[in-house]
């Protein structure tokens, strides 16, 4: 998705594609900032960046093969030893934006079902690892390997983790935060299983509070008082599947105030391409909204992501 030429959120296109050339250490091999190996994560994040300013593609070969593992599956570096749901979801995300689909191991889409498919299982893991394996079968339209029986069971997962005030926790009786907040709204849509118009305005007030900050970027939890990209991109994202504007009109200043001299974004004083997705995938869409901060206009973004991506939870962060 590119830019009109008359948006007046106009990316650091340029910039932000020398950055990310600057990170790469080979075909597939990218290296996130303070990292020491290239990982599949960084993969998927210049990936992204790519599709999103419409850059020179990204070839994920030979990494993305280096990294692959018995039955399908993948580890997060070449050298890694154990496949994750992480790496293997960054894998998927990788191969389908660069047109590579087909390269997916055939074995791995019940790879993913099989790591939530005994009902009760997912309560012993983190609701964002649940959100991976929900994530890539989405990606390989395989969500009905779950089954009727575990997606229910997944559904009073993720309602187990909801809070008193809209927000939901990494598990439940935990403390709710941005990050799991975003994870939660995206899996109950992508479960067939939305959240109500009563709920949905609860998390919708609880995700506004985060943006409740003198810089306009939102905050992780109600205790944090450090707001960062990540936490904003989680919050306006989640705002968007509820079809609610949770942001205020100084969120695309301070988004676009962490531009780095050298080229991406970041919150410190080195960019990092986790946090130049974030930011360009807010500016972006806020481009496309003309910078909506209404209900109304939360909507139409709304519609607008689904359009651009084909499902309510597409270029999930996570």
């Amino acid at each position: 998705m590119t830019l009109p030429a008359s948006s007046s959120l106009l990316l650091p296109a340029g910039a932000t594609l020398r950055f990310l050339a600057s990170r790469r250490r080979g075909p597939g091999a990218y290296l996130e900032a303070h990292e020491d190996e290239p990982t599949m994560e960084a993969l998927r994040w210049a990936a992204e960046i790519t599709a999103l300013l419409s850059g020179e593609p990204v070839t994920p070969a030979p990494f993305v093969g280096e990294c692959r593992r018995a039955g399908g599956t993948f580890a997060m570096t070449a050298a890694g030893s154990e496949p994750s749901r992480a790496a293997g979801y960054y894998a998927v995300r990788a191969l389908v934006l660069t047109g590579r689909r087909g390269e997916v191991p055939g074995p791995l889409p019940r790879w993913f079902a099989g790591e939530v498919a005994t009902p009760g299982l997912p309560a012993t893991v983190d609701i964002d690892e649940m959100f991976y394996v929900l994530r890539a079968l989405e990606q390989l339209d395989a969500l009905g390997l779950l089954g009727p029986e575990v997606s229910r069971s997944l559904i009073g997962f993720v309602r187990s983790c909801r809070t008193g005030d809209g927000g939901y926790a990494g598990a439940p009786g935990g403390p709710p935060d941005t990050e799991h907040t975003y994870c939660a709204v995206c899996s109950l849509s992508l479960l067939g299983e939305p959240l109500g118009a009563s709920a949905s305005r609860a998390t919708a007030a609880w995700l506004r509070s985060r943006f409740a900050t003198p810089s306009g970027l939102a905050t992780l939890t109600a205790e944090d008082d450090a707001p960062s990209l990540a936490a904003t991109y989680w919050g306006f994202r989640a705002g968007e599947v509820l079809d609610a504007a949770v942001w205020t009109d100084r969120l695309a200043p301070a988004v676009s105030a962490l531009a780095r001299p050298g080229g991406g974004f970041g919150a410190h004083e080195d960019a990092t391409l986790w946090e130049s997705y974030c930011a360009l995938r807010v500016l972006t869409r806020l481009a496309a909204t003309g910078g909506a901060t209404t209900a109304d206009a939360g909507a139409a973004a709304d519609a607008g992501a689904a359009a651009d991506a084909g499902a309510a939870a597409d270029g999930a962060g996570r």
